[in-house]
């Protein structure tokens, strides 16, 4: 699966799937994980400098398990600028027609069309392998995450986790849940 998508500002990317070999090249999992220190405040992990061996042995292991990790992402000049991870509950026959995903896109990449693209693969994906529902989560005051997810792309939201995330400044702020059945045959 490898398909060119042109940013609203022109550029073209290449949105493929994303494997180990493509972190090694270039020193791009180094790229990626700096500019997700970046963006650090509306992720639940921390990309810190002094945590880069660590972050990359433990992302390189859920990488191994191709059938429960599953990583889309956009690449630009041989850099990746965006991914969206689908986690795929393959070891819980509960709910294994339920993936979870997450999304991260480099700073100077915002409002280009990359998270609706990524997005809209990742439900093509979660489709073709019989997911049933998608669930994900963003920090109240995301409010560019509130409206692509809600607002654009149809997501409703199914909870909060109170006071679940504390952030550098010593403040709290909920866990928005969001979801939606993918399977139309599932709503009634």
């Amino acid at each position: 699966m490898i398909e060119k998508f042109v940013l609203k500002d022109g550029q073209s990317v290449i949105i493929k799937r994303l494997l180990r070999e493509d972190y090694e090249k270039n020193n791009n999992y180094e790229f990626v994980h700096d500019w997700l220190h970046q963006v650090n405040k509306y992720l639940l992990l921390e990309f810190e400098k002094e945590t880069l061996e660590q972050d990359k042995n433990v992302y390189y292991q859920l990488l191994s398990d191709e059938k429960a990790h599953i990583v889309v992402g956009a690449i630009i000049r041989d850099k990746i600028i965006a991914s969206s991870n689908l986690e795929i509950n393959i070891y819980r026959p509960k709910i294994k027609h339920v993936g979870t995903w997450g999304i991260a896109i480099h700073p100077d990449f915002h409002n280009q069309g990359l998270g609706t693209k990524l997005l809209a693969k990742i439900e093509e994906i979660a489709h073709e392998l019989g997911l049933r529902k998608l669930e994900a989560e963003f920090f109240e005051g995301n409010e560019v995450a509130q409206r692509l997810y809600i607002e654009k792309l149809n997501y409703e939201i199914e909870g909060r986790r109170k006071f679940s995330c504390s952030l550098k400044d010593g403040s709290y702020v909920d866990r928005i849940l969001i979801g939606k059945v993918i399977d139309k045959s599932m709503v009634k």
